[in-house]
């Protein structure tokens, strides 16, 4: 469907670029008409165009912006129309480059109207290559039409707006790309039906519901600072402000409820009547030109005469609202258009005559032809097919045809009717009407069995009674008819639970209807029995006759009944989250069914121990986990989806959560304890209330109800605890439903306190501690870890010498480097904790002392007298030495010697070598 609208969409705009171009006139309705902020429809195709919004306030009709394939990005920029607050018919926006945001146009565009409809819809947005997102972030209402977004491939946040706030009750036809690069999160709300959004930086604004604005009661709209400074007027607007009826002296303009002068009235283009500001006269009125102003004047027989009309869009059906007369054949197709009845009745009220034929098909809304009350006559002069003039067919929950004085006073010339495939509609009813056509129907033109054959039609007494036996079978009992070919079935359906209505099985619903065949009967009561029925749950049934020689089928009155309600089914946990260290916060729903019925519930909370020899049966020490400083939150919160046959529970797993939310585990399973599993053996025995230390180690807790949540307290940290849960009506009790939480580790905890240090010159280092006092979990191990005594800032930076420790030992002696202080601290490891150490204790060390031999006395001295005989030796040797300060001279050409020659050659080493005194040798 929506490729088809976007098709005549683009048609209609090259239709009207082409009367644009022919005119040789810039295509829009209104050129600069403006007058207090009012103006009239515009069509803008141009950048100069869409410059005459800058003082619109209220645009009366429809704006189209289309067809700007020029502009750019940079060409928007600067461009805004922040005093653009309502358009009383649509929005319609295509084919525009450039343009990444309509908000950025229209930031406080707040409400659509709809008076005129662009087929069903009020905003159209299509084909936009550069849409970012819509960002019409102000916009509040659209009273009438739907909307549709095609096209905006990179569009972002399209989805994430409630639509159905804004327009209730219409259909709304999204494309959202699933390969546009978009951060669609909302951080708006933690209540994921308001967690809307129109970008990442604005919120969705809601008129209703629990985030709906506090305004005073004349405001549709106001700021959240001041609940008085309306948005828009819920009832009238005069001079800006919101009052619930215009003052005197002024007329209403009807399309957005503004009140206005009289001189005001005319200057948009209207005139005053009937204290409205109209631009056009109602039916069977016409409008009077005087000397000093125009009026609507009575006139009996001006009616208005329209072409055939073919209704198949709200837009169609508006268009055809000022037919009396239809020169032509009328066609109604509006297949499951929300509020098209309405729009019907409102708009067809007035039709008085067809001059051709009627027809209606394929519409699912359409229950009644209610909607043509004026209808006086359908002449027939040309017919469909060239027999009738009334064409009735496929129409899945039409009951009935015309009002009674319709088809009491009904005029038809020409033709007959032509009805099938309308299984609600009765042949009582059919039969009514067929008086007042001149050619009555033979077997093809009313099918028998194509009309009324959900057996809705005609009643029969078959004395139906039913006897519950159990809380899953029944005994339904009937007397059958005389007629030994009449074939028998019995329909029942499970009733939801508070339901008032009466049900059919043509009733539109999500119950089914089972359906059970009765063999052949005499003329005996019968008696069938009923088996796999829900507890107490209420059931509707009747039996429905077929006479396959008449071909007529009947039905017997409708009965209820109620199972018995037995022993109920188990309550669906929702959550188990620790709030915190000793706390469990528990939250459950019923079962549907026996949700009435339950009084009280019976919570068993109990300790999973862990036993000492499956922890020693691990060497801690040698396997250390690497992950425990990464808190594991599906441990601590626990949230599950309920299945359909429990109340929901939105509020929990969208994200409301009582504490804990990272990373909760939504589960799909449902634990319960079953009937061949060994602990329900033991469900009946009634526990103890058993305590460790000053914690629950088990605990029976009653629970009056009706409730849905309970926090249990005094837990142990960081332990893992089983809760079972079982509801009880006032003879039973459920099975129980199960899951397990651990409670959140506790801070300053598992610390061991050290009670003696010793430490000896040979490096070995006893320690001695007592356990902690409370843990998180059982105790795994323990860690002693020794440094020599530093400065207190170089601990930081120094990796300790540690030894690791079974957790039953208390003491532990080890060899470290020798030193003459040592810092030792113990540290543990939890089940919640990889390390949790005492302070730093120092400890002190004294070295003795060792006697020096006389012998290594003499060798020192030895030595040092040595030295000083030696070093006078050498300087008197110095000082004895000949010097002179000539310089050894070689001849250079000496240094051209030919390595390659023999020996003999290599005068070199013969050469006599000469000296010049080095103070002759000139400097220059």
């Amino acid at each position: 469907m929506a490729p088809k609208i976007l098709s005549w969409l683009a048609a209609f705009t090259v239709i009207g670029l082409c009367c644009c171009q022919k005119n040789n006139t810039s295509f829009q309705i209104s050129r600069s008409f403006n007058h207090h902020g009012i103006c009239k429809s515009m069509f803008c195709n141009s950048l100069e165009a869409l410059s005459r919004l800058k003082n619109c306030t209220v645009i009366l009709g429809n704006l189209h912006v289309v067809v700007l394939e020029r502009t750019k990005r940079e060409h928007f920029e600067n461009v805004s129309y922040p005093q653009l607050k309502e358009i009383t018919g649509f929005l319609l926006v295509y084919r525009v480059r450039g343009l990444e945001s309509l908000g950025q146009l229209f930031p406080n565009l707040i409400r659509i109207r709809g008076n005129h409809l662009f087929y069903n819809y009020a905003l159209i947005v299509h084909d936009m290559p550069n849409l970012r997102e819509i960002g019409l972030y102000n916009l509040l209402k659209i009273d009438r039409g739907g909307v549709i977004i095609w096209g905006a491939t990179q569009a972002c946040w399209i989805d994430t707006v409630d639509w159905q706030a804004i327009a209730p009750g219409y259909r709304h036809v999204l494309d959202v790309d699933k390969h546009a690069q978009c951060d669609v999160a909302c951080r708006c709300s933690r209540n994921p039906v308001t967690n809307r959004c129109w970008n990442i930086k604005k919120c969705q604004r809601f008129l209703d519901g629990p985030e709906g604005e506090k305004c005073k009661s004349q405001c549709l709209g106001c700021r959240k600072t001041n609940s008085s400074d309306c948005s828009v007027c819920r009832h009238y607007t005069f001079r800006g402000q919101c009052v619930s009826e215009c003052p005197n002296g002024t007329v209403v303009l009807p399309a957005n409820s503004y009140c206005l002068s009289v001189e005001e009235c005319l200057k948009i283009g209207g005139w005053s009547w009937n204290n409205s500001c109209v631009f056009e006269c109602p039916l069977n009125y016409v409008k009077i030109n005087t000397s000093n102003n125009s009026t609507c004047k009575f006139c009996k027989n001006c009616t208005e005469v329209c072409g055939s009309q073919y209704i198949k869009s709200l837009e169609t059906i508006q268009l055809a609202g000022r037919c009396v007369y239809i020169n032509g054949s009328l066609t109604i197709h509006v297949s499951s258009i929300p509020e098209a009845v309405n729009e019907l009745r409102l708009y067809l009220s007035d039709l008085k005559e067809v001059f051709d034929y009627i027809l209606i098909y394929g519409s699912v809304e359409i229950t009644s032809i209610d909607f043509l009350p004026s209808l006086r006559r359908i002449r027939g002069q040309k017919l469909e097919s060239g027999r009738y003039s009334l064409v009735i067919y496929n129409m899945p929950n039409l009951q009935s045809l015309f009002i009674p004085n319709v088809t009491q006073n009904l005029i038809v010339d020409n033709g007959t009717v032509n009805l099938y495939g309308n299984p609600m509609l009765c042949m009582r009813r059919i039969e009514e009407l067929l008086k007042v056509f001149p050619t009555q129907p033979n077997e093809i033109d009313l099918p028998q069995g194509m009309n009324g054959y959900s057996g809705g039609c005609q009643e029969i007494s078959l004395e139906l009674r039913v006897d519950v036996i159990n809380e899953t079978s029944a005994l339904v009992r009937f007397l059958p008819i005389s007629d030994p070919f009449v074939q028998y079935t019995i329909l029942y359906v499970l009733l939801p639970q508070g339901n008032s209505t009466e049900f059919v099985p043509e009733s539109c619903s999500e119950s089914e209807w089972f359906v059970l065949d009765v063999p052949t009967v005499s003329n005996q009561l019968v008696e069938i029995q009923l088996t796999s029925l829900h507890p107490a749950s209420n059931y509707a049934i009747c039996v429905e006759t077929y006479d396959p020689v008449h071909r007529n089928l009947a039905r017997s009155s409708i009965l209820s009944f109620q199972t018995h309600i037995g022993k109920p089914q188990p309550p669906f946990i929702l959550e188990l989250v620790a709030s915190n260290s000793h706390n469990v916060v528990i939250r459950w729903v019923d079962h549907k069914d026996y949700k009435s019925h339950i009084i009280r519930y019976e919570l068993d909370v109990n300790l999973i121990e862990i036993r000492l020899k499956d922890i020693a049966a691990r060497d801690h020490c040698k396997h250390k986990d690497e992950d425990y400083d990464e808190l594991d939150y599906t441990r601590h919160a626990v949230v599950s989806r309920p299945p359909p046959d429990y109340d929901k529970g939105c509020k929990s797993i969208c994200g409301v959560l009582s504490s804990v939310t990272e990373g909760a585990l939504i589960e799909e399973h449902f634990d319960v304890c079953s009937s061949y599993s060994f602990e329900c053996d033991s469900e009946n025995i009634i526990r103890k209330n058993e305590s460790y230390g000053k914690y629950i180690k088990s605990k029976s807790i009653n629970i009056s109800g009706p409730g849905n949540v309970y926090q249990v307290g005094r837990l142990a940290p960081f332990r893992d605890y089983k809760f079972n849960l079982r509801a009880c009506t006032e003879s039973h009790c459920s099975r129980s439903a199960r899951n397990v939480v651990r409670t959140l580790r506790k801070k300053d905890i598992d610390t061991p306190i050290i009670t003696f240090i010793e430490a000896n010159s040979a490096g070995f280092i006893s320690v001695h501690w007592n356990p902690p006092l409370e843990t998180n979990g059982p105790v795994l191990s323990y860690n002693v870890e020794v440094l020599p005594k530093l400065n207190s800032n170089d601990i930081n930076y120094l990796i300790p010498q540690a030894w690791c420790t079974a957790r039953n030992e208390t003491s532990l002696t080890v060899k470290s480097e020798l030193a003459k202080n040592y810092i030792v601290r113990v540290c543990t490891t939890t089940l919640g904790s990889s390390k949790s150490c005492s302070g730093w204790k120092k400890t002190h060390v004294t070295i003795p002392t060792k006697k020096v031999p006389m012998w290594w006395w003499s060798g020192i001295l030895y030595g040092v007298l040595l030295y000083f005989i030696s070093t006078a030796i050498g300087w008197l040797c110095k000082r004895k030495r000949h010097n002179t300060d000539r310089m050894l001279l070689i001849d250079n050409g000496l240094n051209y010697a030919n390595e390659t020659d023999p020996p003999s050659f290599m005068m070199r080493d013969l050469t006599p070598s000469y000296s010049i005194p080095l103070r002759d040798t000139p400097l220059d």
